[in-house]
Order: structure tokens, then sequence, then C-alpha cells
């Protein structure tokens, strides 16, 4: 049954107990603010659908609940701290709408209700509301240019290496047989009850040697004699699991061996605790292992519009378009997205404008090579077929088996040119253009960026940047959870949390009547 919270004041209420000249939580302070829009935006009623109308007892009121998980992503604490705040700090009793005596709530209290958001897929819920208004208040106009960017999200779960991966998966392979482990497999598969690590001398090599080649043996073993439990989707994944972790480092070496294999395997699993966590990387020195965090932003009121968590080693442009759709259930559709050169490329251009809202994803142009004449310097007409190079040549477009759709240019008419020296790299061959599949995207984009008010455009970039790192002092950093669907369901809440800072500041009539909207 659905717990409410009460509106009658007792004599226990903090702001009975705070004083004008000097309150109890400082006036203005985000507690305070909070405090204030928090029964607007987290009602009772909007949980009531989770709950028996009228057997049970009555649920700790669910909009305290929300709350406190809002302030824990905020300050970065714990469950089990954000139940001791909510008992003894009176920032949080004042947020909360809690009175002197009232505990709040229990720490499962937030567990369950983390469970019920992912239960119901309401996860996020909260963050549609909030754009919704802000887009309904005209906070956030329908058409308006936006930007997008990801950045990382740390994984909760530590990294393992290969002999840990193999044990530890085989381990949840063999524990979920229990007692229905073949017994002429017992002695060979019990070592593996256990997730213990195994007593050898990891200096020694040969004994690492041994150690893996019995690891991955017993993984054949595993795989090949254990029944696959269709009906039992832990141990069908515990098989996968084993399946991948088995695969992905070792390989088989000359000598017929089992060794570690050089490299990165792709889609490699990093853990076993989190088997969704991967590696990934924005550069060659910038490298994490956990997931993705993608978002949208609208630069003048600096509001998040959408979210999307993925795996690490996730394309920022795979989720381009993900991010601009899940738009219109808030009632936006952006004229046009600016991002880096990860949204630069010339299919996902046409697969935008093919969503039917003509969005355009626009990028600062790639730094040509000025020793010589880069691509740009040429001509393209695609409607004639044609390719005119700086030195007024004309060359037919053509397609050539194993090569692609390209321009080739005589070589004895280039060697003669005048401008040899800044177009060949190779003296003896004529010059190549090779035509994208989506050139006409391609040069949409250049034509776009010779347009007045590009600059312009892209000086909004940078608030990306800004909200990324809010965001990510505002519980985004680092995952508190094992698996995408909760890592989403975090980003989601505070992202939330963010939108819900920035309305608070901005201080216009506008925000406030999106903080008190029915």
């Amino acid at each position: 049954m659905l717990g409410r919270q009460k509106d009658q004041m007792s004599l226990a209420e903090a702001q009975l107990w705070s004083g004008q000249d000097k309150p109890l939580v400082e006036s203005g302070s985000f507690h305070d603010r909070f405090a204030k829009v928090r029964p607007t935006i987290l009602k009772d009623d909007d949980f009531a659908h989770w709950f028996d109308p009228q057997i049970g007892r009555p649920s700790v009121p669910p909009s305290v609940v929300a709350g406190a998980f809002l302030l824990a992503l905020r300050e970065d604490c714990s469950d089990r701290e954000a139940e001791q705040r909510m008992r003894y700090d009176l920032r949080w009793k004042w947020a909360l709408g809690l009175d002197l005596t009232d505990s709040g709530c229990d720490h499962t209290s937030i567990c369950v209700f983390r469970a019920r958001l992912l239960a119901h897929q309401e996860e996020g819920k909260l963050f549609g509301e909030i754009v919704s208004r802000s887009v309904a208040a005209g906070l956030l106009p329908k058409r308006a240019v936006q930007v997008m960017d990801s950045s990382p999200m740390l994984g909760a779960a530590a990294v393992q290496d290969t002999y840990k991966l193999i044990r530890t998966a085989l381990h949840k392979l063999v524990k979920g047989q229990g007692k229905e482990l073949p017994v002429e497999l017992r002695p060979r598969l019990k070592r593996y009850l256990k997730t213990g690590k195994p007593e050898i001398n990891w200096d020694d090599p040969q004994a690492r040697q041994r150690e893996l080649e019995q690891l991955v043996a017993d993984a054949e073993l595993a795989l090949k004699e254990l029944p696959a439990e269709t009906d039992k989707p832990a141990a069908g994944a515990a098989r996968n699991l084993l399946r991948q972790v088995a695969q992905q480092d070792v390989e088989t070496g000359p000598d017929g061996r089992a060794r570690i294999r050089q490299g990165v395997a792709k889609d490699r699993v990093v853990s076993t605790v989190d088997a969704e966590m991967r590696h990934g990387h924005k550069s060659s020195a910038g490298k994490w292992n956990g997931y993705k965090k993608h978002v949208c932003v609208e630069p003048e009121s600096e509001l998040l519009t959408a979210v999307a968590v993925t795996a690490a080693n996730v394309g920022d442009g795979q989720v381009a378009l993900q991010l601009l759709s899940s738009q219109r259930e808030v009632g936006l559709a952006p004229a046009e997205a600016v991002g880096d050169m990860a949204y630069a490329g010339g299919e996902l251009r046409a697969q935008a404008l093919g969503q039917g809202e003509g969005t355009l994803l626009i990028t600062k142009a790639p730094t040509p090579s000025r020793d010589y004449f880069d691509k740009s310097d040429f001509t393209i007409d695609l409607a004639a077929g044609s390719v005119t190079c700086p030195g007024e040549q004309v060359v037919a477009i053509k397609f050539r088996p194993g090569h692609g759709t390209e321009a080739k240019f005589n070589a004895a008419t280039c060697a003669q040119c005048e401008l040899a020296n800044l177009c060949l790299r190779n003296p003896d061959s004529g010059r190549t253009v090779t035509i994208h599949p989506y050139e006409d995207q391609l040069q949409a984009a250049r034509e776009r960026r010779q347009e007045a008010d590009f600059p312009v455009l892209l000086k909004k970039r940078p608030t990306v940047e800004r909200k990324q790192a809010h965001w990510n002092r505002r519980g985004g950093r680092r995952s508190r959870y094992f698996g995408l669907a909760k890592v989403r369901l975090q980003a989601l809440w505070s992202a939330a949390g963010v939108n819900l800072d920035r309305l608070m500041v901005i201080g216009s009539a506008v925000s406030a009547s999106i903080l008190v909207a029915a």
C-alpha cells in the first residue's frame, strides 16, 4: 500500500525550530532550494501504480526515498550513509521535509526503490519529466541547436587478468550446477567451487604456464560435459561468459601449447563481476575500463536534453541517432547538432537527415596537410560525374573493381603540370581522388562550414564539456553498480539532478514555473 508524506506539521518540524535571524539551514543553499522544489517534482502519487491500493501496510513515502536517492548521488554517499544522513544531518531533514524525530528510511528501501524503477522501466521518467516541463515552459526551444559529446564512466568492478577471468567464470558455471555436478567430473572441477587463488609460485613462468593449460583444459571440459540448461538464464549466461573469456585471451602456440595472446581482443570482457564492462579510450593516453555516457546539451539554457549509456568501447557516432531520436518523446527536434570528428561521417549525416526532422550533424573540418593539395582543393561535380583538379584538368568519375569509385588523373598529364610538386607524392603516377559512398553528404558538410554562422555554432561546443564536468561532480564520474541497466539508471537520475541544479540557479520566472508545474 502506498504511503504518503503528511502535509500537517508537527512540533518537531525543522522549520518551526529555525529562527528567522539564524536558520538551521542557510537560506538559498542547495538543500534549502531543494526543499522548496522537491514536493513538485517528486510526488508520492507518481509512484502509486507500484502498490496495491488496499492490501499491505503503508510504505515509506516514495517521494522521500526518491529524494534521498538524488541527494546520495549528488553527494556521492552510499545507501547506508544516506540512511545516517537522514537520521542525523539537519540539511537532509530540511531538504526531504523530515521532522527532527523522523529517521527517513532504511538503506534497503533505497535499494528496493531502484529495483522497482528498473522493473517498471521508469529509470528515465524523472529526467524526461524535467525536460518536458522545460520544453512546455519555452525554456528549451523545439528546434534549437544542440551540442553532443561523450565522456568516461568508470566501472565499479575490478579489472581481472586472464587467469582470474577464466577461473571465476568456471566458478560461476560449476557452482551453478550445485549438487547436480556429475560425479565423474567432481575430482577435476571441485577446485572451482571456491574462488580462492591457487597456491602456485606466480614468479615461476613454468608454474604459470601449467596453471594456464589446466584452466583452458578445464574450461573446454566444462563446456563440453556439463549439461546446457536452456531453461535457466543464469546457467546460459555463465556458459557464454566462460566461452568468451576462455577464447579471448588464449591462443595455441607453434608448440601446440596454450599461451596468452598478444594484443587486446575485440569486445574483450574485463571482469566476470560486471561482464558488461569494457575497455575504452578517447586517445592513446586516455584509457579507462567501464562505460561511456553520451549526452546532448542545449547551449543557451545549459540543460541536458538526452542521455545514453553504453559499454566503453562503443563509438560516439553509433549513439548519435539514438540521442536525437529520444528527444522526440519530450517534444524536441533539434535542427542541428554540433559535435567533434566522431560525428563527422557521411553515412551518419545521411541517416540523421533520414529521420524526418532535417537534423544535420555538423563539426569542425579536419585539418588538411598543406604540403600537398588536399581532396578539398579539387572540385567534385557529382551531377556531371567529374573531378577538376587545381590545374583545371577534368577527369570522369569511374568505378574500378578492387579500388572503388574514384577519379584517376593521367600520369603523363600530371607530370607536365606546373603544380605537380604540390600535388604528387609519387612523380611517376597520376593523382587519384577517391569518391566516398556518401560524398554528397561530405560536400554538404563542407558547404555548411563555409557559411557565415558556422564559427558561431562551433563556439557553442564548449558548453557540453562544461556540463560533462558538472555531471561528473554530481554522480556521473564513476558507476556505483554492476551491469549496464543499473549504470544507466544512475546516469539518468544524476543527469536529472544536474538539470535541477541548473534550473534552481537560473533564477528566471520561466525556470520557477517549471519547478512548480503540476
